[in-house]
This record gives structure tokens, sequence and C-alpha cells, in this order.
């Protein structure tokens, strides 16, 4: 695993996200476009009982595209809850010399906000999933 350094601002959100949500933040990624917030395991329900308006008070407090997950152990679930929001119609892993790579086939229509601008969306799903699976590379492809 890689060595992990944390920001200013990335503490500031992650104390934003922790008072606004009660709960413990397991990761905070970000890009140009979107922060990711990876929480624990059936903590989402909870976040949304205890403020369902979560979402577009970051979004309104941070400015930009938010997006929550559930982490899970099991790297099937978790490539499953980053891009839950994305239609998920197929999970494809693939094992070979030590090498993982995960190929996806997500709705068509949203294949462009999965892979964001310039690859920046599926590069920050690529580093959320590399913090806890050595994973070679996650493919979107149409089908």
């Amino acid at each position: 695993m890689n060595e992990i350094t944390i920001d200013n601002k990335t503490l500031e959100n992650i104390k934003l996200f922790e008072s606004y949500a009660k709960t413990r933040v397991y990761e905070c990624l970000e890009n140009e476009e979107m922060i990711l917030f990876v929480v624990g395991e059936r903590k989402l329900a909870e976040i949304f009982k205890r403020n369902p308006d979560i979402i577009s008070a970051l979004k309104e407090k941070i400015n930009k595209r938010i997006l929550l997950a559930e982490y899970s152990s099991d790297l099937l679930t978790f490539v499953k809850n980053l891009f839950f929001k994305y239609e998920i119609r197929e999970i494809e892993i693939y094992w070979k010399e030590n090498q993982t790579t995960i190929y996806l086939t997500i709705a068509p229509e949203n294949i462009g906000r999965a892979i964001g601008k310039d690859s920046r969306n599926i590069k920050l799903m690529k580093d959320a999933v590399s913090r806890y699976f050595h994973i070679k590379s996650i493919i979107i492809r149409q089908k």
C-alpha cells in the first residue's frame, strides 16, 4: 500500500462531512469536479435517516458534486458501492499474474459521467479501490 498524505483542505472536508453525517469517514478523495466520501459498511441509510439533505448541504458548502459510498472488505461489493449511481449492468474481475483488472458495463447514458472529464472520475474511483485492494485498472466498456 502507498503512503497517504492528507492536506488541510481534505481534513476540513472530513470534519465538515462528519459534522453533518455524525459518522466517521474512511476515505475522502477529490478531483476538480467531485468529492468522494467513503463511510463504514451499512452506514448510508443511517446517515440519510439523520440528515436527508446531506448531499445538497455538502454540495453548497464544498461547491463540488458529492458522492457517498460504503466501504466493503469484498472487492466486488466495494466496486458496486462506488459505481452504484451509474447503474451497473455487469462487473467482471480478472486476476492474471498478480494483476487485478475490473471491467464495468454501466448504463450507456451514464458512461460520460462515470468516466468524467479527462477521465478524472474513473481515476478517483480507481484511487479509492486501490487504497484497499491491489488492482491494476478499472475499465468501463460499452455493450
